[in-house]
């Protein structure tokens, strides 16, 4: 049985799809793979890494839909899929991941309305979304249970309407 905890083979040439056979490390903290030439569709198989904390694939040629399986994931603490081509909407199931402290989905091809059960996260410091497809006018998120969040991006969201009066009152933001 393998023990490895950590996977980091960031800025290579390495292409093809993630192995499967990555998702039977049940010691697997951290998988980082920015910034590769990799593409094809995430493994369901990857929702079978329950003690992940890092999955961070950014800038690479993925594909597809994000499988229902990452939805297991409550351990994460950081998830970020930036500069890649997935199709579908922001899943639901990040409610899920109530621990994460860092989302990045700027640019990875997914479409909108960023989903309302994103308030429910209220351990992120880092929220980074933009680019989305998707219906003109969505609304902007309620965020305000996000007390921790230090970073927030949400750029060409298609979000209409006004700033809710609650980002004067969020203390710990420094970028907007």
């Amino acid at each position: 049985m393998m023990n490895i905890s950590k996977i980091a083979l960031l800025g290579n040439r390495l292409t093809g799809s993630i192995p499967v056979e990555i998702a039977n490390i049940s010691t697997l903290r951290v998988l980082e793979l920015w910034n590769n030439q990799m593409s094809g569709n995430l493994p369901p198989e990857l929702g079978n890494l329950t003690q992940i904390q890092t999955l961070g694939i950014s800038s690479n040629y993925f594909s597809g839909e994000l499988p229902a399986t990452l939805a297991k994931l409550t351990t994460l603490l950081e998830f970020r899929i930036e500069d890649n081509q997935f199709s579908g909407k922001i899943p639901d199931y990040i409610q899920n991941w109530t621990s994460i402290t860092k989302l990045m989905i700027q640019g990875s091809g997914l479409k909108g309305p960023i989903p309302s059960e994103i308030s429910r996260l209220r351990n992120l410091t880092d929220l980074r979304i933009s680019d989305l497809e998707g219906p003109e006018d969505a609304p902007m998120p309620q965020l305000n249970s996000m007390t921790k969040l230090h970073t927030l991006v949400l750029r060409n969201c298609n979000i209409s309407g006004k700033l809710h009066d609650y980002l004067g009152t969020m203390t710990s933001l420094k970028h907007l």
